[in-house]
């Protein structure tokens, strides 16, 4: 190799690794430099090579789960996004809802896809910070009818990992059959890899019940979300607010069993373990609520003078391998629990006892109950201390830090729109707001 050549190599070399370590959102920028670095930061293989780089990017938006009429999806920017990332899918059908986020990818689908698609639509999994996008449909779902079929998608995409990420199609015939259908797809070979089947999950309380008696409390059905958690090697999902009764006890043929609220039965947790390659079940319930245990009961009756109507469940992780679940009541909006899984799966147990009273009614002009849980992060672990500490909160014109550790809070960014503020209050969807993080990584 001449002198020269020798040099245009090593400046090349210096310049990948001085861009390797450049923001996402930045790099995307950067293509207008010149021809040359738009064809290198192009490169399939230094997209790979940065998204292993930077596995840990910071939060900078969170989105809401579905677009309005203008095709626009709600967000809340605290860093670097703007306009409409997700305008080239939305552009191309109405409908537009997130599933999931995972590390920078979010899984979408079209509520209302063109009419000349017969069969149940694909999903997208989306990069906002490229504006790429690619449509799936599992094999197991070709030339079924929609309204037939139970589906339920994941994502599973860990940077610090691997480069390249996996969807999982769990569905079943909902007239016929006992065993569900799962698909694997794998962005690494960009194919669908795998196909097998699972069978139902039994439930012992309908052992010799008729088949139209049977409430199935274990079954992985419509009543669990639709949208999935990835955390620890696995994709959960865990049942929407409306399977996550409380039903109250009392007095039954005269004889008193329990008095008081109960956990309901069916509020199960089910799970797709991607190394181990099966679905599987988390039978342990959360715990009641404190806030629903303190419910005061009528003397004369021994009835509750209210019944408490969930409105909101953060169901989540804080990317330190846990998952957490937050119920939000309405006659006791400001005050809740934060619950963390244990490892195994044995059950839920409460991490956080919070009240919020104190952090909200400070706030000038703010409505007490206006809030909306966005994301419980991890800080930095000190002393030994439990690290999982923060909790993200959005008020209108504000995101909020709130320190589970000694009860503080702070403001974290101020919102341009003071109008804006993503309620949760849907009775017709499980809404959530998804965190999205820069990332190159290919789709």
């Amino acid at each position: 190799m001449s002198s020269s050549a020798e040099t245009v190599a090593n400046i090349e070399g210096l310049l990948k690794q001085i861009l390797i370590s450049v923001p996402a959102l930045s790099l995307f920028r950067f293509k207008c430099v010149s021809k040359h670095w738009l064809s290198l930061i192009s490169d399939p293989d230094f997209c790979r090579r940065h998204t292993l780089r930077n596995p840990n990017p910071i939060i900078s938006a969170f989105f809401s789960s579905q677009t309005n009429q203008d095709t626009t999806i709600n967000s809340i920017t605290l860093g670097s996004p703007s306009g409409n990332p997700f305008k080239t899918l939305a552009n191309s059908a109405s409908g537009l809802r997130i599933l999931q986020s995972c590390n920078g990818l979010f899984l979408c689908y079209l509520e209302f896809p063109g009419e000349e698609e017969r069969n149940y639509p694909p999903v997208y999994v989306v990069n906002p910070t490229t504006n790429k996008f690619r449509a799936l449909s599992a094999p197991s779902l070709v030339k079924k009818e929609e309204m037939y079929m139970f589906v339920r998608y994941g994502l599973a995409f860990d940077p610090s990992k691997s480069p390249h990420y996996t969807v999982v199609c769990v569905s079943h015939d909902i007239l016929r059959g006992n065993r569900h259908s799962i698909d694997i797809y794998s962005s690494e070979t960009g194919t669908w890899v795998k196909r097998f089947k699972a069978l139902f999950f039994p439930s012992p309380s309908d052992e010799g019940r008729h088949i139209d008696t049977r409430k199935m409390p274990m079954h992985f059905d419509e009543r669990s979300r639709e949208g999935a958690v990835y955390c620890n090697g696995a994709i959960h999902w865990i049942r929407n607010r409306w399977e996550a009764s409380l039903p109250f006890c009392s007095e039954t043929d005269g004889v008193v069993e329990t008095v008081g609220f109960e956990r309901s039965k069916l509020d199960v947790l089910h799970y797709y373990d991607i190394g181990e390659e099966s679905l599987r079940l988390a039978a342990a319930t959360p715990p009641v609520p404190l806030v629903v245990k303190n419910i005061p009961l009528k003397k004369k009756h021994k009835f509750p003078t209210e019944f408490p109507r969930l409105i909101h469940r953060y169901f989540g992780e804080s990317g330190g391998g846990c998952l957490y679940l937050i119920e939000v009541f309405e006659h006791c909006k400001t005050q809740f629990e934060v619950m963390e899984m244990e490892r195994d799966y044995s059950g839920w147990f409460v991490k956080y006892h919070v009240d919020l009273s104190p952090v909200v009614a400070p706030l000038p002009g703010q409505d007490p109950n206006a809030f909306v849980v966005l994301f419980l992060s991890r800080d930095v672990e000190t002393d030994g201390e439990d690290s999982s500490t923060g909790l993200w909160l959005h008020v209108p014109g504000k995101v909020v830090s709130y320190s589970l550790r000694n009860k503080s809070f702070k403001t974290s960014v101020e919102l341009a729109n003071r109008e804006l503020f993503l309620a949760l209050d849907d009775d017709e969807y499980e809404d959530d707001n998804y965190p999205y993080m820069e990332t190159l990584a290919c789709v």
